[in-house]
């Protein structure tokens, strides 16, 4: 389940929590409700995850290009051990924003294929 657990304000932030799993079904629901969102930086909590695989990866990697080609930000907030060490493998977390609450605890972005 995905769900927006903030207010989303143009110019502003907006805040989505990840409950469950994030696979390809909910990769899809974020997709659908990031279409949506009007804030500049999309923050992403996925503390309450237990399980990420590729397709779900893949669909967070997906929406910080398509956020990023329209000037506005995503960053990953409160990843367990589980879902950063697969995007850490994947070579994903090189190129999103991994937070923690009350601030980015690691802004390591790079340019896509660098």
């Amino acid at each position: 389940m995905i769900l927006l657990t903030s207010p989303d304000v143009p110019g502003g932030r907006a805040e989505i929590t990840v409950y469950g799993d994030l696979d390809r079904a909910a990769g899809a629901e974020l997709r659908r409700m990031l279409t949506g969102i009007a804030a500049t930086t999309v923050e992403l909590d996925l503390a309450r995850v237990v399980f990420l695989d590729c397709a779900g990866a893949r669909a967070l990697l997906g929406a910080d290009e398509h956020l990023r080609g329209q000037g506005r930000e995503l960053i990953v907030l409160r990843p367990s051990d589980a879902v950063l060490r697969l995007l850490e493998l994947l070579g994903f977390a090189s190129h999103l924003v991994i937070g923690n609450a009350g601030g980015v605890a690691d802004a390591n972005r790079t340019a896509p294929g660098h």
